[in-house]
C-alpha cells in the first residue's frame, strides 16, 4: 500500500482513486496528482478514449469498468485501498428537451454509480479519509445570484436536477458513511482538452479556421473558471477536509455575457468579427445568469481563482497556434 507522508500539515504521497479519469477535468486532476507524487488509480468506462492520459499511462494504474458494477468496483478498491477518492464520473451534457423517460434514464445513469461507489467505500475494510465529488453551480438554477451554498436550489436543467439529487442524497447519508464527502460545485470550467461541443472551444476553433459560428443566447451570462484553478481547489479540499464544507462553490464570482466572451476570443485570435453572429434572445425570455459566491471557499480553504479569463484565453490561443503549426509541419514532412 502506498504510504502517506505528512508535510506541513497536509498529506502528500496518498493513494488516490479518480473516477471519470479520462474526461476533461479528470485527466487534468490525474496529472496534478501524479506530479505531486500521489499513487493514482484511474477509473474509466470500457470504450472510453485514453488520448488525454496517453503520455502518463505508465505512471498510473488504469481500471476499466462501469461504476455501477459493484463486483468490479469492490475488486478495484481492494487493490487500490484509496485514502482519497475523487468522483468526477458524470455526463455534463443533456440530450434534447427533458421528458419523464429521458429524465428517469439520466437519473439512473448518474445516481446508480454514485450509490454503488458510496456503498462499497463505506463497507470497505479501510474506508477513505475523504471523498471529493464534483457538482455544478447549475444545481442552483433560478436561485438568487450570486449563488451561496445556503440557498434553496431551483435547478432548471436535467443536468442540474440530477446533480442536485446526488448532493441531497449525500447530505442525507453523511452521518452513516464513516468518511466526509465534499461536493465542489464547479462553475463552467474551460481549458486545454475540453470537448469542442462546448461554446468556448467551438469559438476558438471557428476563429482559428475561419468558420462562421452563431451564438444563440448572447446575453446569457456565465461564471467561467480555468481548469487549473479547479484542480487546485479539488486537491485543497482533499488535503484540508474542512469541517462544515460539505458543499462549496468553486468559481470566480464573476459572470460575463456570451457576447462579451465572443469579442474577447475574436480579439485574442485576431480574427474577423464577422465570423461570429448572434441570435436574438427570445422575446420575453429571461436572461440566464450562472454566477457563484466564493466567500466560503476563501474563508475555509484560503482559496480563490487566480487565472483571469483573459490570461486563460491567451493560454488556449497559444495552444491552438502551436497545434496548427505542428500539424502544418507534419503535413509538410509528408
Amino acid at each position: 500500500m502506498w504510504d502517506k507522508v505528512e508535510s506541513g500539515g497536509f498529506m502528500t504521497g496518498s493513494a488516490c482513486l479518480v473516477t471519470g479519469a479520462a474526461g476533461f477535468i479528470g485527466s487534468h486532476l490525474v496529472r496534478a496528482l501524479v506530479a505531486r507524487g500521489d499513487m493514482v488509480h484511474a477509473v474509466v468506462r470500457s470504450g472510453s478514449s485514453l488520448d488525454r492520459l496517453e503520455d502518463i499511462s505508465d505512471q498510473i494504474v488504469l481500471h476499466r469498468f462501469d461504476l455501477a458494477d459493484g463486483d468490479a468496483l469492490a475488486a478495484c478498491l481492494q487493490q487500490a485501498v484509496p485514502q482519497k477518492v475523487f468522483h468526477l464520473a458524470a455526463s455534463t451534457r443533456d440530450a434534447g428537451a427533458p421528458d419523464p423517460a429521458s429524465l428517469a434514464a439520466g437519473v439512473a445513469d448518474y445516481l446508480d454509480p454514485l450509490f454503488t461507489l458510496l456503498s462499497q467505500l463505506s463497507n470497505a475494510l479501510s474506508p477513505p479519509l475523504v471523498m471529493v465529488r464534483t457538482g455544478t453551480i447549475a444545481e442552483y438554477g433560478l436561485a438568487p445570484t450570486p449563488y451561496r451554498e445556503d440557498l434553496r436550489e431551483c435547478p432548471q436543467t436535467p443536468y442540474g436536477a440530477r446533480m442536485l439529487a446526488g448532493t441531497h442524497h449525500i447530505e442525507m447519508l453523511a452521518k452513516t458513511l464513516g468518511f466526509p464527502v465534499i461536493t465542489a460545485r464547479l462553475a463552467l470550467t474551460y481549458g486545454k482538452g475540453q470537448s469542442p461541443s462546448f461554446l468556448l472551444p467551438a469559438l476558438i476553433d471557428a476563429c482559428a479556421n475561419g468558420k462562421p459560428i452563431t451564438i444563440n443566447r448572447p446575453d446569457d451570462r456565465r461564471d467561467l473558471i480555468h481548469v487549473d484553478d479547479v484542480i487546485e481547489a479539488l486537491i485543497l479540499l482533499s488535503d484540508q477536509r474542512p469541517d462544515g464544507c460539505e458543499t462549496v462553490n468553486v468559481a470566480t464570482g464573476r459572470a460575463l455575457s456570451m457576447r462579451h466572451l465572443a469579442s474577447l476570443v475574436v480579439g485574442a485570435m485576431k480574427s474577423d468579427p464577422a465570423l461570429v453572429s448572434f441570435g436574438e434572445q427570445q422575446l420575453g425570455g429571461q436572461q440566464s445568469i450562472l454566477c457563484a459566491d466564493t466567500t466560503k471557499a476563501q474563508r475555509e480553504l484560503g482559496w480563490q481563482a487566480r487565472i483571469a479569463l483573459e490570461d486563460g484565453l491567451r493560454k488556449l490561443v497559444r495552444k491552438e497556434s502551436h497545434d496548427a503549426e505542428t500539424e502544418g509541419l507534419r503535413h509538410a514532412a509528408v
